[in-house]
C-alpha cells in the first residue's frame, strides 16, 4: 500500500518556487536602490559643479565672446540638471515599483509558510491521536493487574 505524501510535503516545491521569486524580487529591489543612489549622487555632483562654476569670478575685462560662452555653458549645465532630476524621479518610481513587487512576492511566500505550518500542526495532531488510539488499544488488550495476580 503506497501512501500519498502529506500536504505539507506536496506544498514544499510550491514554497521553494515562491521563495525563489521573492529572492529574485529582493535582488531587483536592491539593484533599484543602488541605481537611485547613483542617480542622486550624480545630481548632487552636478548641482555642486553648477554652484561652483556660477559663483566663479567674472572679470570686468572678460571678452564678450567668453562671457557669451560662459552663459551658454551655464544654460547647458542647467538643462543637464533638469534632465538628471528627471532621471532621479524615474529611478524613484522604479524603486517604488520594485518595492511593491517584492512586497507582493513576500506576502505570497508568507502565506505559503503559514499554510505549511498549519499543515504540520494538523499532521502532528493526527499522528498524536493515532498514537493515543494505538496506546488505548494496547492497554485494552493487556490483562488487568488483578487478572495477572490470580
Amino acid at each position: 500500500m503506497s501512501t500519498k505524501p502529506s500536504l505539507s510535503k506536496r506544498l514544499a516545491p510550491i514554497h521553494q518556487l515562491a521563495q525563489g521569486r521573492e529572492d529574485h524580487a529582493a535582488r531587483q529591489l536592491a539593484e533599484s536602490q543602488r541605481l537611485l543612489a547613483q542617480q542622486e549622487n550624480q545630481l548632487l555632483e552636478m548641482e555642486r559643479y553648477l554652484s561652483e562654476y556660477s559663483e566663479g569670478r567674472v572679470g570686468a575685462a572678460m571678452a564678450p565672446a567668453l562671457l557669451a560662452n560662459r552663459e551658454a555653458f551655464l544654460r547647458q549645465l542647467a538643462e543637464a540638471l533638469r534632465w538628471q532630476s528627471g532621471a532621479v524621479a524615474d529611478a524613484r518610481q522604479r524603486l517604488q515599483q520594485a518595492r511593491e513587487h517584492w512586497v507582493g512576492k513576500h506576502r505570497d511566500t508568507d502565506v505559503l509558510e503559514h499554510l505549511i505550518d498549519r499543515c504540520h500542526n494538523d499532521e502532528r495532531r493526527v499522528q498524536e491521536r493515532r498514537l493515543q488510539r494505538e496506546l488505548d488499544e494496547f492497554a485494552q488488550l493487556r490483562p488487568a493487574p488483578s487478572q495477572m495476580a490470580g
